[in-house]
């Protein structure tokens, strides 16, 4: 089912259908009263009886899978109840949010396969100072905060793709750039026993750093949050688990072996490292899902920089652009050539990999 989702998720057609019922509130109307005539729920949410709207995500809602009918009767299914209410543990709200960004520029693809200038990622490989550090991230807050309900929402796929780790065994846990610290807070509410520290350069910002140990607190979480910039600081020492999520995707190749030492150097001896990422396996049929999400995000670089060029020398912009996806035994065969051992790799939930390694 979750990878049904995904084919919508990542279909702009399919995926315009759920941001407008997403905006509507048809997914609560209908999770609130269990079904409902089109008339019905045309007058509850605003809309004209008759209205072509309702009828419109009516038939594609149950084209795609998302609503079920009974005659005018529109319910929702398993999939739309899983993924796509509030209330549900496996929502993915926030993922479809993140994702509605790409839309803007899904029919500029063409454009960047022929036009795509090289990515600039000088900000994710050793280099430049700290003080450009902190005026990069600083201007990179208001986009950071708007992909908090991504992280938190999606933050259950990430932990699927580590159980196999042996989670309950480990005793300290490092997620870097872990933006919000959402996958850290439901690391330790799934497993108390283990110590979850959230490593990211935004906590240094205090109101990012407030709304994150707020979080933690509604949640019962036992999170500790640290300001640090893996590139110029120390991980945590002694860590027995190691985590890179959303991360190496970021990375460039010439900056890649800073990001392993840094990890290594802070696992103790039979730590774990283990990256969570849109990374291409090697399995067809996953790799298809990472494709498109790469696609999708460099048809809207394209666009977006076409469209608004950067002014100000510290916009996030300047990084955009083409940066070829990582492969799994890639980056496997990199872990391996600074001491990892036992790597592993594989297809997780889509688009997420997982790779990683063990310290002797």
């Amino acid at each position: 089912m979750l990878r049904a989702f995904m084919d919508l998720a990542l279909s702009p057609i399919a995926l315009a259908v759920i941001c407008d019922a997403i905006d509507l509130g048809l997914f609560e109307a209908l999770a609130a009263s269990g079904a409902a005539e089109e008339g019905a729920l045309a007058a509850a949410l605003g809309e004209a009886e008759g209205a072509v709207r309702i009828e419109l995500l009516g038939e594609l809602g149950v084209g795609f899978g998302l609503l079920a009918r009974d005659g005018r009767r529109l319910a929702l299914t398993p999939m739309s109840a899983s993924f796509l209410v509030a209330r549900s543990p496996l929502r993915l709200l926030g993922l479809c949010q993140h994702y509605r960004a790409y839309l803007v520029g899904a029919a500029s693809m063409s454009d960047a396969i022929r036009g795509a200038r090289r990515a600039r990622r000088t900000m994710w490989q050793p280099g430049a100072g700290r003080g450009e550090h902190e005026r990069y991230f600083a201007a990179r807050q208001a986009y950071n905060e708007s992909r908090r309900a991504y992280f938190t929402d999606s933050a259950w796929l990430l932990l699927r793709a580590h159980l196999r780790h042996d989670l309950a065994s480990r005793r300290l846990a490092c997620d870097v750039g872990s933006g919000p610290g959402a996958f850290a807070c439901l690391l330790a509410r799934s497993f108390p026993g283990l110590r979850a520290v959230a490593l990211d350069a935004s906590f240094a910002f205090d109101a990012y750093r407030q709304e994150s140990e707020a979080m933690a607190a509604r949640e019962g979480a036992r999170v500790d949050f640290v300001a640090g910039n893996a590139l110029l600081d120390p991980l945590p020492a002694g860590v027995d688990l190691v985590t890179y999520n959303r991360l190496l995707s970021g990375i460039p190749r010439d900056g890649a072996d800073a990001w392993i030492e840094r990890a290594f150097a802070a696992l103790a001896p039979g730590g774990v490292f283990a990256a969570a990422d849109m990374i291409m396996s090697g399995e067809a049929s996953h790799d298809r899902y990472v494709a498109a999400v790469v696609g999708l995000w460099t048809a809207r670089d394209q666009f977006l920089l076409a469209r608004d060029p950067p002014s100000s020398a510290d916009d996030d912009r300047h990084q955009w652009g083409w940066s070829r996806p990582w492969h799994a035994e890639e980056l496997a065969a990199r872990l391996r050539a600074h001491g990892f051992v036992d790597t592993f790799a594989g297809p997780a939930d889509p688009p997420f990999t997982v790779v990683g390694g063990v310290k002797p």
